[in-house]
C-alpha cells in the first residue's frame, strides 16, 4: 500500500492550475510514449525499447487532418550486476496540421542515470538536448491584403513575412523517475506489481518559437507528472494497468486518467519455447474536459501493438460531430514483460 501511495503522489499537485484547455500535441496512449514525457524514463526498467507511434486527427472538421509521428528508442548501457546502469535514447517527432501544412518536427538525444536501490526499486535522472523546427507553406494560405473590394485575389501581395518559412530552435529539459517491480507476470503466479512514476520539465530554455523571429514569443516551459502500473490479480489471468498524465505550460493545462486490463492468454511454453507468451488489453483515458479515449491492445511475447480512438466530448463537438483521432503504436520491449519482474535480474 505504501507503494501505491508514492506512485499516486504527485497526482494532486499537478490538479491545482485549472485555468483552461490546450498544450503541445499529445498522444492518447498514456504508456507508448516514455521518452516524451521524460527523458529519466530512457533504460528505466527495461534494457532496450523501440516504439513507433501514429495518430491522424480531425478528419471530421478538415479536409486536410492533423498527422503525427513518433519514433523512439532506448537502450541501458555501462550496465552493472548490481542492476546499476546508463540509459541512451533517441527520440524523433513530427507533426503536420492544415491546409498550410503547419509542422513541427524536433529530434532529441536522451541520457539517464539509473540507480538500483534494492532487489525491487529503481531511481532514475535524465537530461534531453536536441532541436526544432517549425515550417508553414505561405503560398497555401489567403490573407486579408488579397481580398481586393471583397473578392479575393490570390496573385496580389499578402504583406507577410513569407520568407520566412522556417524556424529552427534548440530544446532542453531534464526529469526523474522512479520504478517499482515484483513477482511474476503468469497465469500460473500473476502476482507481478511494476509501478512507474516521474516528473520532468521540457523547454527549460523556453526557445523563440514564432516565425516573425519576436524574442518576447518563446515557447513556455512545460511541467510533466505522469504514472503507470502493471497490477497482476492473483489466481486470475487478468492485470490491471492505470495510469495518469498531467502536463502544464504557459497558462494551459491537460489531465489525463484511466486504465486498462489486460488478459493473459498464453504463458510461453517453458522447455521448447515454441509458444510465446501473450495477452489482449482493452480499457481507455478520459482527458478531462475533452475526449475519451478507447485503447485496445495485443501482446506477444516482446512485441506489443496498441490501437485507440478520441471520442471528442469538448465544445468542438459541435464541428467534429464527437469523431477524435485514431492513433496506433507498435513496442519492442526487452526484457519482455511477461517473467519475473525487479532489477536485480534485468541483464542476469
Amino acid at each position: 500500500m505504501k507503494k501505491i501511495k508514492l506512485f499516486l503522489l504527485p497526482l494532486p499537485l499537478f490538479l491545482l492550475p485549472l485555468f483552461s484547455s490546450g498544450q503541445d500535441i499529445h498522444f492518447s496512449q498514456l504508456t507508448e510514449t516514455p521518452l516524451l514525457m521524460n527523458p529519466a524514463q530512457a533504460a528505466l526498467g527495461h534494457e532496450f525499447m523501440a516504439i513507433i507511434n501514429y495518430k491522424d486527427q480531425w478528419k471530421s472538421v478538415s479536409s486536410n487532418p492533423f498527422k503525427t509521428f513518433n519514433v523512439s528508442g532506448d537502450m541501458a548501457f555501462m550496465k552493472k550486476s548490481n542492476g546499476n546502469h546508463l540509459g541512451l535514447g533517441l527520440n524523433f517527432f513530427s507533426d503536420k496540421a492544415g491546409d498550410a501544412s503547419m509542422g513541427t518536427t524536433t529530434g532529441q538525444l536522451h541520457l539517464s542515470g539509473v540507480l538500483a536501490m534494492d532487489d525491487n526499486n529503481l531511481v532514475s535522472a535524465g537530461i534531453y538536448g536536441g532541436f526544432g523546427q517549425r515550417s508553414l507553406s505561405y503560398d497555401k494560405l489567403n490573407w486579408d491584403n488579397q481580398f481586393i473590394g471583397g473578392t479575393l485575389d490570390p496573385s496580389a501581395p499578402s504583406m507577410e513575412p513569407n520568407s520566412v518559412s522556417n524556424r529552427t530552435y534548440a530544446d532542453m529539459g531534464f526529469g526523474v523517475g522512479w520504478f517499482y517491480g515484483t513477482g511474476h507476470n503468469t497465469i500460473s503466479s500473476n502476482d507481478a506489481m511494476n509501478i512507474n512514476a516521474g516528473f520532468a520539465l521540457q523547454h527549460i530554455n523556453k526557445p523563440v518559437y514564432t516565425f516573425y523571429g519576436n524574442t518576447d514569443m518563446r515557447l513556455p516551459m512545460k511541467i510533466v507528472a505522469h504514472g503507470s502500473a502493471d497490477i497482476g490479480i492473483k489466481n486470475y489471468s487478468l492485470v490491471l494497468e492505470p495510469g495518469y498524465l498531467v502536463t502544464v505550460q504557459g497558462g494551459h493545462h491537460e489531465i489525463n486518467a484511466g486504465m486498462l486490463v489486460k488478459y493473459i492468454t498464453q504463458e510461453a511454453s517453458h522447455y521448447t519455447g515454441r509458444k510465446k507468451p501473450a495477452a489482449f488489453v482493452l480499457g481507455g483515458y478520459y482527458r478531462f474536459g475533452d475526449a475519451f479515449n478507447i485503447v485496445a491492445g495485443v501482446e506477444r511475447s516482446a512485441f506489443r501493438i496498441g490501437l485507440s480512438y478520441d471520442v471528442n466530448l469538448s465544445d468542438l463537438t459541435v464541428a467534429s460531430k464527437s469523431l477524435g483521432g485514431f492513433e496506433v503504436s507498435l513496442r519492442f520491449m526487452t526484457p519482455d514483460p511477461f517473467g519475473k519482474k525487479g532489477s536485480s535480474n534485468m541483464f542476469n
